[in-house]
């Protein structure tokens, strides 16, 4: 009797496994309840008011409740926790395995162009990672939470550690260039406070010699603000690259 009771245990406890988890050969939501709802076809669109909602087959499903779905067009997973403005948005799975690796990227449609004007080419202008661990919950892509999951492998984490390095920099640089960029608007304010006090200097060639001599350095720092920002824009793609790698790795 000890025995059957063992084995029905035993039965129902993979039953349970079975349907909290999915082949992902089809359309599915998994919900944060951990069952799983299989569709025909799964769509994510927008209400008139800019919301976000799934329709599964005919049916309308509140995306507050989907944990992850998958459809045609990949498998993602809701990441409303991490969103300040508590909007909900999915974040699309690019690396599978042990680790799952999200990207969520936000496109401006409508950029302009020096030579075409304004066009209707995406531009992406902000790129965030999460990961996790089976269907278990996302968590934040930084060097502490990565460095104790891929613990058990050492290539993954001296990619981890360049990662780290190019994170380091790209911060540097970025308060760099907002001091610069401060430092030349406030260098500016005050020559222009200056150049305001007295409306008889203004026809004193000296006064704008020494006026012009202080416009330069204010503009030297303002540039070499945007300098910065854009050599930091420019490690972006090696930070990623880093962080790829490293999950890919202990992946394998």
């Amino acid at each position: 009797m000890k025995a059957l009771l063992t084995l029905i245990t035993a039965y129902a406890m993979c039953m349970h496994i079975a349907h909290a988890q999915s082949d992902e050969s089809g359309d599915f939501l998994y919900l944060y309840s951990d069952s799983v709802i299989h569709a025909n076809r799964i769509d994510l669109e927008r209400d008139p008011a800019g919301s976000f909602y799934l329709w599964v087959d005919s049916r309308r499903i509140h995306p507050d409740q989907v944990k992850f779905f998958n459809n045609n067009r990949g498998f993602f997973a809701n990441v409303k926790d991490f969103d300040v403005d508590d909007e909900i948005t999915f974040s699309e799975r690019i690396r599978k395995g042990k680790v799952n690796l999200y990207e969520a990227k936000r496109i401006k449609w409508l950029t302009y162009d020096s030579i075409h004007g304004y066009t209707r080419n995406p531009t992406v202008v902000q790129t965030k990672n999460y990961y996790n661990l089976g269907y278990g919950n996302l968590k934040k892509v930084n060097y502490v939470n990565l460095s104790s999951d891929l613990a058990s492998n050492p290539k993954s984490i001296e990619l981890l550690k360049k990662y780290r390095s190019v994170q380091r920099k790209r911060t540097i640089l970025y308060t760099s260039a907002v001091a610069s960029f401060l430092a030349g608007v406030v260098l500016f304010s005050i020559d222009t406070d200056a150049s305001s006090s007295d409306l008889e200097k203004r026809h004193d060639s000296s006064w704008r010699s020494s006026a012009f001599t202080g416009i330069i350095p204010a503009a030297t720092l303002s540039v070499l603000g945007f300098g910065l920002i854009i050599k930091s824009n420019h490690m972006g793609p090696s930070k990623t690259r880093y962080l790829k790698q490293a999950i890919d790795v202990y992946n394998e």
